[in-house]
């Protein structure tokens, strides 16, 4: 038995971000290794087949691949110190949409700022692609090996609908968000109030590693958003670190206590991101009608390596986006028609007079044909996915 944790994962990895930040912040002791430590390939690689982070390996050996799968697990087992999932629907949807909007609809600002400001940025990320791949070796070869890792991560872009016609608007949404998040984060220390939830942690991935560390964002946000960035060190502190809002409560708000700084966020994530959780739901669809055959249990695909399903259009702003589908936002997303499900016909009707005039409601129905579960560190197929009740009641109604 280790006396503590392994936490596998890099200082410029997004979603190693997030778990490194619960952890710190729940104060589960862990030490941490680079994913280029010889023992990823040795301990960690043969059980889940995949060169991913961040990866835990728990005292008993166990290994969780995935941000979410680690938060979940802490927080099932009760190693947290609270729940990062606050208890009123309302504000438990508004954090698991954020989670979303973070964890996924934030990479392109993510990857475009990284990697389409690379001369500014490059003295970072060489030291830090480096030391990560191939910890303690001599400066050529680190820097060799950085090129490659840097390449191929760059490679990401047009799949995440990055290039020459979509940068303006990534640019224009990004200093919208900041603008709003500085005004939020004037009054409030976390985005739900006086405690870190899985909004705070889905948004500080990356927020954190990518927007507040490389150089040419970091100092936008320095310039734009000082409170966020004062956010950022916040979330990787182990305590509250909240001195500057005197007396401010710790707990999350009460649906009555939302104010209007964060509805203008969910906002624009219905403005921005919607389209492409539907498209990628629609994309999803099409290539179950294709592929009918699939069994329940069955990998999403046939190579752990791979992610994506296939090609598709969205909107962003105004223009005509070209990405890939991805089931993983999937898993996100049934989070939210979950608790959405959960709920009793009276909470439902409060959420959806909440997130209506937000341009948010279609999404607490919004289900791919097919749930997406994970199995052993992978996504599956899961079963068929049921209408929401609120939906399955009016199906119900235009029947003769």
């Amino acid at each position: 038995m280790r006396e503590s944790i392994l936490l596998y994962g890099a200082p410029m990895s997004l979603y190693t971000g997030k778990v490194r930040a619960y952890l710190r912040k729940h104060c589960i002791p862990f030490d941490e290794r680079m994913f280029g430590d010889p023992s990823f390939a040795t301990e960690v690689y043969p059980q889940t087949q995949r060169l991913m982070i961040p990866v835990v390996v728990l005292q008993d050996g166990k290994v969780i691949q995935d941000s979410l799968d680690i938060i979940n697990h802490f927080e099932q087992c009760g190693q947290g110190k609270f729940s990062v999932y606050p208890e009123s629907p309302i504000v438990l949807l508004s954090a698991l949409i954020l989670d979303l909007f973070g964890s996924e609809g934030l990479l392109k600002p993510a990857m475009h700022y990284r990697w389409n400001y690379f001369e500014e940025n490059q003295a970072l990320l060489r030291a830090e692609f480096g030391d990560s791949a191939a910890p303690a070796a001599n400066e050529e070869t680190g820097q060799d090996i950085a090129t490659q890792a840097m390449a191929l991560m760059r490679s990401y872009l047009p799949p995440l609908g990055i290039n020459d016609e979509s940068t303006a608007a990534i640019e224009a949404q990004y200093l919208e968000l900041l603008a709003l998040l500085q005004k939020h984060l004037r009054d409030h220390p976390y985005m739900l109030g006086g405690l870190p939830s899985v909004a705070d942690y889905g948004l500080y991935g990356p927020l954190g590693a990518h927007l507040s560390r490389d150089i040419h964002p970091g100092t936008l946000m320095k310039q734009k958003a000082p409170r966020l960035f004062r956010w950022t060190e916040r979330m990787s502190a182990e305590n509250a670190d909240i001195a500057e809002y005197v007396d401010y409560p710790q707990h999350y708000f009460s649906a009555e206590q939302i104010p209007q700084s964060l509805k203008d966020i969910l906002a624009l994530v219905a403005r921005d991101y919607l389209p492409e959780i539907e498209a990628t739901v629609d994309g999803t669809n099409n290539w179950l009608k294709a592929h009918s055959d699939i069994q329940q249990g069955a990998g999403v695909s046939k190579k752990t390596s791979q992610q994506t399903l296939g090609k598709m259009d969205f909107s962003f702003r105004g223009v005509q986006c070209h990405g890939m589908i991805k089931p993983y936002r999937l898993i996100l997303l049934q989070r939210i028609t979950d608790a959405y499900d959960a709920l009793d016909e009276d909470n439902r009707k409060l959420c959806t007079a909440f997130f209506a005039p937000l341009g948010l409601d279609s999404l607490l129905r919004l289900k791919a044909q097919r749930r997406i579960e994970r199995a052993d560190n992978l996504e599956v197929w899961g079963a068929a996915s049921e209408l929401s009740p609120s939906a399955a009641q009016a199906s119900q109604e235009q029947q003769p």
